[in-house]
């Protein structure tokens, strides 16, 4: 049976950052950069834009203190942002793909949807009933853009009525490897408490933004994160322009000496304009080894 917890609900002692303060930082600063991008990369960025869609599977194998299960493969998605039918597409693209790594757990941290109307809604629909082709189980914790919609309850029961298992602020355990679920930072969700309750190996920590890995209990063997996009708008060798609060000092993939070994995923999906720029989408299949 899952070793299970009861959700500590939805309070927090830090104040919860509205969409519209972060889209007042986050716009500019992103506006400035796909200028410079585009002013610095010409035609080839123009060409490169088609990263977009060129959705790649990507292994790593994590090598980590605290841990004895070793082997145990993960499947790490985020960041769908599945709010049309071609963002839906994608995302279920990168569902079949990680299904065909036969992994021990698919874990999906946040960012399902950046909207609550009923065509989005029908379209996160479909991804989640793809979910339930897996032969693994299937976790998830949920992001600021989860909170962010008009209606954020009809997101959560569409997450809730699959085979996925919503963590908030719960722990889950999978062939003895204990998920902490933590729910979402910049909404003001966030708690910690939980974690130690899981014990000091075997531990893997969700929380969809990575900076926030400073307050996750040190015990955790390992936090897996998104939100970054790995920056989106890149120029070449992958230097970022920008990436949202909750994202500027943990960008894409693996801090070992982070205070809880921490792996950023790129994601799949985008946000505002549906491009990229040498940072391709990816699915991130993680082999983790006892160090």
């Amino acid at each position: 049976m899952p070793f299970k917890q009861n959700s500590a609900q939805n309070s927090s002692n830090s104040r919860p950052i509205s969409k519209k303060e972060h889209r007042k930082i986050s716009r500019r600063k992103f506006l400035k950069g796909t200028v410079g991008a585009t002013l610095l990369g010409g035609t080839g960025l123009y060409f490169e834009s088609k990263s977009a869609y060129r959705l790649g599977v990507n292994h790593h194998d994590l090598v980590l203190p605290r841990f004895d299960a070793d082997g145990f493969k993960i499947a790490h998605l985020t960041d769908f942002h599945a709010n049309n039918k071609a963002k839906a597409d994608r995302a279920i693209q990168a569902i079949e793909l990680a299904m065909l790594e036969k992994p021990d757990l698919v874990v999906i941290t946040g960012d399902f949807v950046d909207g609550s109307q009923d065509s989005v809604l029908d379209q996160l629909r479909r991804v989640v009933r793809h979910l339930s082709n897996f032969d693994c189980p299937v976790v998830s914790v949920l992001g600021n853009h989860d909170y962010w919609v008009p209606a954020p309850r009809k997101v959560f029961d569409i997450l809730e009525s699959g085979n996925m298992k919503l963590l908030r602020n719960e722990l889950f355990e999978v062939g003895g490897v204990k998920i902490a679920g933590i729910d979402d930072a910049i909404a003001g969700r966030a708690k910690h408490h939980f974690v130690g309750l899981a014990g000091d190996k075997n531990v893997v920590a969700l929380l969809h933004e990575p900076d926030f890995v400073k307050d996750v209990d040190d015990r955790a063997s390992l936090m897996l994160s998104g939100h970054s996009h790995g920056g989106q708008i890149c120029l070449p060798g992958g230097w970022h322009l920008h990436t949202p609060f909750g994202a500027r000092k943990y960008i894409q993939g693996f801090y070992p000496n982070a205070k809880v070994p921490l792996f950023v995923s790129r994601g799949v999906g985008t946000i505002g304009i549906d491009s990229r720029t040498f940072c391709p989408p990816e699915v991130a299949i993680l082999t983790l080894k006892s160090s």
